[in-house]
């Protein structure tokens, strides 16, 4: 259910006398503030009176609307979480210069796209119709490496779930990708060539992921062709072993699109932050 027609609803109540009435929530802004960027957003709400917990979302790589998220907010608000999504910073209706991820300036622009998903969780603490201790972050791809940094900055996000998303370096990542994706090379090929790589590695997640104390769930593909799942999966389960709240699921057959199979071990997962 939208916002607006939440809202409308209310009003309707309201108007008929039913029940107690309540004052209705102040109405939305049209985007809210990261630093000098406006990020203009559309907040989802479940089924159900609030407040609700909430889920903040991040973006893979590209020019990406809240619009192309609608997918992944309407499995959320199935399992009863408010979803904010929003235009990328410089995309849409969002103000700001949009800037490709390379290697060279990967280490400046994690962290930024990193502040934008923050800046969302500190705008929903604000609003009525969310529960401020229960907000967690999703997304895919790129997102994997968002919304970790995310995480460290908030401290105390009360989740993360990645769909498909490198615990590897921005330049081993982008190393793979050359030799995974649009050719015939069997996987056991790419990952052999794969310590070949001597390139700038631009960003590595693995330093921030030690500082992360968010439980936080990865859902990988083992054929997955855009990120090499094998040393995410040896990096997921070193950073374990030193008391990472970190879990991961692998499927067989499936790559970087994954399938909708996974959400049998999200639903049950995310359950307990409800």
């Amino acid at each position: 259910m939208k916002y607006t027609a939440w809202l409308l609803a209310a009003m309707v109540v309201a108007a008929c006398g039913g029940g107690e009435q309540r004052p209705a929530p102040s109405p939305l802004p049209a985007s809210f503030p990261s630093g000098d960027v406006r990020l203009a957003f559309s907040l989802d709400l479940p089924a159900g009176t609030g407040p609700f917990p909430a889920v903040v979302l991040g973006h893979g790589s590209g020019h990406v609307t809240r619009d192309q998220l609608g997918w992944l907010s309407s499995r959320f608000t199935q399992l009863g979480f408010a979803v904010l999504r929003y235009d990328k910073r410089g995309v849409g209706e969002s103000t700001g210069t949009y800037s490709n991820v390379g290697v060279s300036n990967s280490p400046a622009m994690i962290p930024a796209l990193a502040d934008d998903v923050a800046a969302g969780v500190r705008f929903l603490r604000t609003r009525p119709e969310i529960d401020p201790k229960k907000i967690g972050l999703a997304g895919n791809s790129q997102a994997g490496w968002i919304l970790p940094h995310a995480a460290r900055t908030l401290g105390d996000a009360a989740f993360v779930v990645i769909l498909a998303g490198p615990v590897c370096s921005v330049g081993l990542e982008i190393y793979y990708s050359n030799l995974g994706e649009f050719n015939d090379r069997s996987l056991d090929e790419v990952y052999a060539l794969l310590p070949k790589f001597t390139g700038a590695p631009g960003y590595d997640p693995v330093p921030v992921l030690r500082d992360v104390n968010t439980p936080t769930l990865w859902l990988l593909g083992d054929d997955d062709r855009s990120i090499p799942v094998r040393d995410t999966v040896a990096n997921l389960a070193a950073l374990k072993a030193t008391g990472r709240p970190f879990e991961w699921r692998t499927y067989p057959g499936l790559g970087h699109s994954l399938g909708p199979q996974i959400w049998d071990d999200i639903a049950p997962w995310v359950s307990r932050f409800r």
